[in-house]
């Protein structure tokens, strides 16, 4: 009986460890170029925030710059990256940048 219990255990284990299903994996804030349109200079904190949602990053050496990244990867091995940083000055948008698309 022990035996048999190892060895279905074992045998789960092994199972469990084989992927025939490949997932797509997304991480942080995907911003339109609609949404990026709306944020200008000017804008409070609360403001962005409403538009583009809470910065993935977070830094508390530059309270002043809030990090958009984005990341997904496609089951087929696809990999798409961007970022958008705005930058406040006096608690508004000074300026906002976005990460250059990726050349192939």
């Amino acid at each position: 009986m022990i035996k048999h219990l190892i060895s279905l255990t074992l045998a789960a284990a092994l199972l469990g460890g084989c992927s025939f299903y490949k997932m797509e994996i997304q991480q942080g804030n995907r911003i339109s170029s609609e949404e990026l349109a709306m944020v200008h200079p000017g804008m409070g904190a609360a403001q962005v925030q409403a538009i583009l949602g809470t910065p993935l990053m977070a830094d508390d050496f530059h309270k002043d710059r809030w990090d958009y990244v984005f990341y997904l990867k496609s089951p087929n091995g696809k990999v798409e990256r961007n970022g958008v940083t705005v930058f406040f000055q006096n608690g508004v948008v000074r300026n906002v940048t976005q990460d250059p698309a990726p050349t192939n």
